[in-house]
């Protein structure tokens, strides 16, 4: 697996450097590479990561997929995820993309509801030929139960492929 290096010595360094016993190091180890989906990469300070506020709980995601695989900004955290619009030629410094119904996003929480993000903007605050970074709001809504809420103060950073 590509990341299992990575995953080792993240294990290693909670096991030599802090009171996690061997078998707590082993754990952190399994969780971390159970938090990176297969297809998916994983986030880093510098590289592809998302976060955002959640009904005003805190949220980040652990993988994104590269947004060419998916045709969307789509970021993971366990089997939670955010999706949001994706062109690469609308990744422009200063554009601001009105969240609606042919750019909508949206949200997989565990409940049972694809919650769709109807209302709410996405603004690219930086862009060149290899990266892109974003801030994003919407209010959600489940069409089954009419519940909804809001999804605040999100970024996103991503980079496209070489090709």
């Amino acid at each position: 697996m590509k990341y299992s290096n990575a995953i080792l010595f993240t294990a290693t360094i909670f096991y030599c450097c802090s009171s996690y016993s061997q078998t707590k190091a082993i754990e952190k180890s399994k969780e971390i590479q159970a938090a990176i989906k297969p297809g998916t990469v994983a986030v880093s300070a510098a590289g592809y990561t998302m976060q955002a506020k959640i009904d005003g709980k805190e949220w980040s995601a652990t993988s994104m997929v590269p947004p060419e695989a998916a045709g969307r900004i789509v970021g993971y955290y366990k089997d939670q995820y955010i999706g949001l619009p994706y062109s690469k030629s609308s990744l422009k410094k200063g554009k601001i993309i009105i969240l609606g119904e042919d750019e909508a996003a949206d949200l997989f929480i565990k409940n049972g509801c694809l919650w769709k993000g109807m209302k709410g903007q996405m603004e690219i605050i930086k862009a060149d030929a290899n990266t892109a970074e974003g801030k994003f709001f919407f209010t959600t809504i489940c069409s089954s139960t009419n519940k909804s809420f809001a999804v605040t103060d999100g970024f996103f950073r991503i980079s496209f492929s070489k090709n």
